[in-house]
């Protein structure tokens, strides 16, 4: 007979031994969940452990269908939608079109308001922005063809968009700082932008990141330019490009006082994705603004004609 003092001794051991090995059971629980108090079925994951859901109790059963967990990852997958830049790709006319042989009626009357001919356009890209007296505008893409013939690549007489919107207070000549004017004439477009995935184009274009500033104060050597960092940050104020994430999805520079920069003129013109009457840029419908992106490539020399 065992004495009372093994008797529990022996108890002792048996207690401990338990507890052992279910913390052991807890650490694996826990590795082979990534380290996570929430299974990883709810935040998208996939456990690595295979449970008999037979043979589990009330409290650890799976969800109930009523539960909003179990009813979202029920659900069958939808089929995806046609994205709107797809649909408007489609429709552009990206090749030259057979039989091309004269100029497009619309691009000759926007020229000669400017006292312009087809041979003094040196450029084979045009996007005209033919705004009304207020901020609303039309945008027309034009492209020269290898026989010199320009073509309307929306069709004839058609604008790519006639949801833009130009500065709040209209556009107008030498526009200065804080005028919320856009400025008319023609200029040539910079580099494209974007923020986070890059277009599809060959086209020359930067991607926007924390450290991405257009400075917009008139007082800094750096005044209208890109600068990347704060380094050397002698500006009281800036564009900081990356907190437009919505804006500056997708965009282009516009090249108004980018030579021989004066701080008498407005800075920070850019082409960029919006719905409404802007600080003095351009504003597109996002898919038409990646459409355009699209458009160009790393031969194209574009000018913006905002009329």
């Amino acid at each position: 007979m065992k004495k009372p003092t093994f008797i529990i001794a022996e108890t002792l051991l048996s207690m401990v031994l338990i507890a052992s090995l279910a913390a052991v059971a807890v650490l694996a629980i826990d590795i082979n969940t990534d380290g996570s108090i929430i299974p990883p079925e709810i935040y998208g994951g996939k456990s690595r452990i295979q449970k008999d859901t037979a043979s589990l109790t009330e409290d650890s059963a799976p969800p109930k269908p009523s539960d909003p967990v179990k009813e979202e990852t029920s659900k069958a997958p939808e089929t995806p939608k046609a994205s709107p830049e797809s649909d408007l790709n489609k429709t552009l006319i990206l090749q030259e079109p057979a039989g091309l042989n004269s100029q497009p009626e619309d691009l000759t009357r926007y020229i000669s308001q400017y006292g312009f001919d087809y041979e003094g356009l040196s450029f084979n890209r045009c996007i005209v922005v033919d705004s009304d007296d207020k901020s609303k505008a039309n945008v027309y893409c034009y492209q020269k063809g290898d026989n010199g013939y320009w073509w309307n690549i929306a069709g004839k007489n058609k604008f790519i968009t006639d949801k833009a919107f130009v500065g709040e207070k209209g556009p107008d000549y030498n526009i200065t700082p804080g005028s919320k004017k856009s400025p008319l004439g023609f200029y040539m477009l910079g580099q494209g932008f974007y923020i986070g995935q890059k277009p599809v184009s060959t086209y020359p274009m930067f991607e926007i990141t924390d450290s991405t500033y257009w400075v917009d104060d008139p007082k800094s050597a750096f005044y209208n330019t890109k600068v990347d960092g704060t380094d050397k940050k002698d500006w009281n104020s800036a564009n900081h490009m990356i907190t437009q994430t919505e804006a500056y999805k997708y965009g282009l520079v516009v090249n108004y006082n980018t030579n021989n920069i004066s701080s008498e003129l407005a800075s920070s013109i850019f082409m960029y994705c919006g719905n409404a009457p802007t600080e003095g840029g351009i504003a597109l419908p996002e898919n038409v603004m990646l459409a355009i992106l699209n458009w160009l490539d790393e031969d194209s020399l574009a000018y913006i004609y905002i009329v």
